[in-house]
């Protein structure tokens, strides 16, 4: 991958995490503007618009990433499921490990 590339997907990666630091149980993602995602990712609010047309898009996108790391979650849980045979533990403590390994989770 491109330098170009490499660099691009970080800018989009700092956009999804600035998204996410901004949420809170007091602050929902209807509440969040474009100018302050870009100030806190550190990039002008018009770069935005070369990695999502709106903030819409943008939590479409952190929405489709939290639907992949649950299916991986719940893959690891019915692994340990089949091994270990206790359904509830093994799911809460699949969940407890996922939320403390989660930057975004555990902050």
């Amino acid at each position: 991958m491109s330098s170009r590339a490499e660099q691009k997907l970080r800018t989009r990666r700092a956009l999804m995490d600035a998204a996410l630091a901004q949420l809170s149980a007091d602050r929902g993602f209807g509440s969040l503007s474009l100018r302050e995602v870009a100030r806190e990712a550190g990039i002008a609010p018009t770069s935005f618009y070369r990695h999502f047309s709106e903030l819409d898009e943008l939590g479409l996108a952190l929405v489709d990433e939290g639907g992949v790391a649950l299916r991986q979650l719940m893959r690891q849980a019915r692994k340990r499921i089949a091994r270990d045979g206790s359904a509830i533990s093994t799911s809460v403590e699949t969940f407890m490990e996922y939320l403390a390994t989660t930057p975004t989770c555990s902050g």
